[in-house]
């Protein structure tokens, strides 16, 4: 998934599943169309595959903009193939999606799988990639996102999530309004749906499906709805079945205080570096006493950083992977130096088409899935209140503003996702210690739509293609074995 400024890297939630099988497949809009293939570099512009790339072909497909009016108004969604290199050996098609929502990067997935741990799939699979509507070079709004009205350091935390919460209300009003009928029509369902329109422009009775962060949640929305229609399907780092911003707040609350109860320790075995302290205590204490230091006293940087109580906090809840950076970070605040980690950061907006940069994040197609999909984050009074429960339930991380946050003001009701069970082969894949799908997440999608569930032993998120357990999924989307027990991680 992606990262902003208060915002986590993917989403999650736990809260009561919808369960059962899963029903006759929900009908795609009839494609009427033939997909008429090009060499992406030749038509793409910026293609990141570069000139050189001569095995990727892209071409446009046209989907309704609203399944439930498949005759209405058109869309179109920017697809890419790599042919199977043996056609002699070719047994299907496997579409894939390596996140998001609102990243760039998916059209050309399929040569980031040809170049890794599960390359050889590219002999007997044609590889699909897709941008799913709303990003990149299919059809998308671009608006950009406006800045915060900076507020005096002495303000109070409230007054700053709520000066945050009022601008981004006002911008998701400016955004929405500029298309509202399609900005309605961004959610994971209808990604789904555009996946089974591309599937029956390939000409495919089934399609195989390999999922990463937020393509997971495509899949297992894919799924739910087109069970028949799924040959094999592999998720990796596995998001929720359901969005529910305190949630999710908590979830990751939760798992924050858990790392920073191993942060403490590891802390105090580095005190010739950090100098925090030799013993758990000591540690806790000075960094306490730091963080109510800058929560009294900010700290300001630039017109756009400031180091507070919260910037502390966003610092001890990271895994062992963190720990470095954030003690360095950490130690240099508190020595009166500027951490590297206050160096802003920019983005751009861009337009849609092959004769467009594919660009980067879209802000829009992100707060749509959130907040279409998603529950919670309309009112400030009540998501202040749940902060201030999770801060007093997790002392040392608790009281992020996520999730949810991103939704203020946003001018639709939510349509949470449906998940079933179904009985096509599902294999999931969650890592033990990674914190931006947290493993319990891979365990309540299991619960909810089925399938085996494989632990790999690692804190790197989406990592499968770098761990002997790549050759447990090339081995699954060949013979459909499906894989419990644990893996050893990524080094």
């Amino acid at each position: 998934m992606t990262t902003k400024t208060l915002r986590a890297g993917v989403i999650v939630a736990s809260a009561t599943m919808a369960a059962g099988l899963a029903s006759t497949p929900a009908p795609a809009a009839p494609v009427s169309e033939t997909l008429s293939w090009s060499l992406c570099s030749a038509v793409a512009k910026d293609w990141p595959g570069g000139q050189d790339d001569k095995r990727t072909e892209c071409a446009m497909l046209t989907v309704p903009l609203d399944y439930a009016n498949p005759q209405g108004r058109k869309i179109k969604i920017a697809v890419s193939r790599i042919k199977a290199a043996d056609p002699a050996k070719r047994r299907g098609v496997l579409v894939a999606n390596p996140g998001g929502p609102g990243l760039a990067g998916n059209l050309d997935f399929p040569i980031g799988i040809t170049n890794g741990g599960l390359g050889t799939l590219a002999a007997d699979h044609d590889l699909i990639g897709f941008d799913p509507r709303g990003t990149s070079y299919s059809d998308k709004i671009d608006c950009r996102e406006t800045s915060t009205p900076a507020l005096p350091p002495t303000a109070t935390p409230k007054e700053k999530a709520k000066a945050f919460f009022d601008r981004q209300a006002e911008d998701n009003k400016r955004c929405a309004a500029v298309d509202p009928d399609f900005t309605r029509q961004l959610t994971t369902t209808n990604i789904a749906r555009d996946v089974d329109a591309i599937r029956a422009a390939l000409g495919e009775s089934k399609i195989s499906f390999f999922g990463v962060s937020f393509g997971t949640a495509i899949g297992a929305n894919y799924r739910s709805l087109f069970d028949g229609r799924v040959d094999r399907m592999w998720l990796d780092s596995v998001m929720p079945p359901v969005m529910d911003g305190p949630a999710m707040n908590a979830t990751l609350d939760r798992l924050g205080e858990q790392n920073f109860g191993e942060f403490v320790p590891w802390l105090a075995k580095h005190d010739f570096e950090y100098h925090f302290g030799t013993s758990d205590e000591a540690v806790r204490k000075t960094i306490f006493a730091l963080r109510d230091k800058l929560g009294r006293e900010p700290r300001v940087i630039d017109d756009q950083t400031v180091l507070d109580r919260d910037w502390v906090t966003a610092r001890l809840d990271g895994g062992p992977r963190s720990w470095i950076s954030s003690a360095r970070d950490l130690a240099t605040v508190l020595e009166g130096g500027v951490p590297r980690s206050a160096r802003p950061t920019t983005e751009n907006a861009r337009t849609f088409g092959f004769e467009n940069p594919h660009g980067g994040l879209n802000s829009l197609q992100y707060n749509a899935i959130m907040c279409n999909d998603g529950t919670g984050g309309r009112d400030f009074e009540a998501m202040w209140a749940d902060k201030l429960a999770r801060t007093r339930a997790y002392p040392a991380t608790g009281g992020h503003l996520q999730f949810g946050i991103y939704c203020a003001g946003w001018p639709f009701a939510a349509r949470p996702w449906a998940p079933v069970k179904g009985n096509s082969p599902l294999q999931l894949s969650g890592h033990t210690a990674e914190d931006t799908t947290p493993y319990a997440w891979a365990v309540a999608t299991r619960d909810a739509v089925g399938g085996t569930l494989l632990t790999i032993q690692d804190g790197q998120h989406a990592s499968l293609s770098r761990t002997p357990c790549a050759a447990k999924a090339i081995d699954f989307f060949r013979t459909g074995r499906v894989s419990g027990g644990t893996c050893p991680g990524a080094q």
